[in-house]
């Protein structure tokens, strides 16, 4: 730990207009428009705990004002130090609305300047980007001039903007029957904040479903909290009082997403998850969100054969999908 704080010692005083006290983080959040999940800081800190890794996020702040934020973890990874927002890589840095285009410039070669700091200073070896946004942003076009190797994720998503009637038109035919007898059957409830029992019958269900428990308590909690704050929502099925199913939603202001689920294996026949995601689309409509990333396509794509269980858990999700899109990735190498 000793290491890390002198590492962000030595950050500051090379960028003086940066902070590591995320006390701000939220007033750039509020600022800002087409909010992505992974800028939700406590979402960062569940990945963090996920990879038994170090939250590096941190602000970039202008004529002493909160400016931008850019999340950012470290976790150990087959004796190297990767960094970035979910694992899988990093996404640009998130501005107030109305900066100028030049000041944007300036702050994202700086923040490129701290990332090659960071690699350098670990002997990292590569890392992974991402576009979360619809149209190629500076950020990335910037990695992009220095990336060795590009490729396109599918992602599962929803249009929240339009109807619910507009939604279910566009489900699986087979599916809304489904989801009519399921929510007709079964008692389908969001977890009240008050109620964080039920979060731990949904956690000792996860427990169950899988054998044993796949990640630390401190992910758990942290989901817990994000409950409690209104960042993420718990969807339950009940059977006569029994829970059979869950489901846990991230979101932030203009979009969410699909984090977790469990469900009881011996009804594994039934709608359970149908009720869920029902439920989850009008709470998240409710709530403001504009879109709803379902989860990534799995393809033939990756290089590796898929599972029937994968191969099912896309099967399933691509019932729900109002449209699919393609997600840029690139990755940049430092040892070539």
């Amino acid at each position: 730990m000793k290491e890390i704080i002198d590492l962000k010692d030595k950050l500051i005083h090379r960028h003086a207009n940066l902070s590591f006290d995320l006390s701000d983080w939220n007033e750039v959040v509020e600022k800002s428009s087409d909010v992505s999940v992974y800028y939700v800081k406590s979402l960062v800190d569940y990945y963090a705990a996920y990879y038994n890794g170090v939250n590096l996020s941190f602000i970039i702040y202008d004529d002493k004002k909160p400016t931008a934020v850019f999340p950012i973890f470290m976790f150990k990874e087959d004796n190297n130090f990767s960094f970035t927002v979910n694992g899988d890589g990093l996404i640009g840095p998130l501005f107030v609305n109305n900066s100028p285009k030049r000041l944007r410039k300036r702050v994202e070669m700086q923040i490129a300047d701290i990332i090659f700091f960071l690699t350098e200073h670990f002997n990292t070896k590569k890392l992974k980007f991402f576009e979360s946004s619809n149209t190629l942003s500076s950020w990335y076009l910037l990695w992009l001039k220095k990336a060795n190797k590009d490729y396109l994720s599918y992602q599962l998503a929803i249009n929240l903007e339009k109807t619910l009637e507009e939604i279910r038109l566009s489900f699986r035919k087979s599916y809304k029957p489904l989801v009519n007898k399921a929510l007709r059957e079964w008692d389908v409830d969001v977890c009240s904040k008050r109620d964080m029992h039920v979060f731990e019958e949904f956690k000792l269900l996860h427990k169950e479903v899988s054998g044993r428990q796949t990640r630390n308590d401190l992910s758990w909690d942290i989901q817990k909290k994000q409950i409690q704050n209104g960042e993420a929502l718990l969807i339950t099925v009940r059977n006569n009082q029994s829970l059979i199913g869950g489901g846990f939603f991230n979101y932030s202001k203009d979009e969410a997403m699909y984090s977790v689920g469990a469900y009881n294996r011996d009804l594994f026949d039934k709608p359970i998850g149908h009720a869920v995601q029902m439920k989850a689309i009008e709470k998240l409509k409710e709530l403001g969100c504009k879109k709803y990333n379902i989860g990534e396509k799995t393809t033939n794509l990756s290089g590796r054969e898929l599972s029937e269980k994968e191969k099912s858990i896309t099967h399933f999700k691509e019932g729900f999908a109002g449209y699919i899109y393609s997600q840029p990735h690139i990755q940049v190498c430092f040892d070539e």
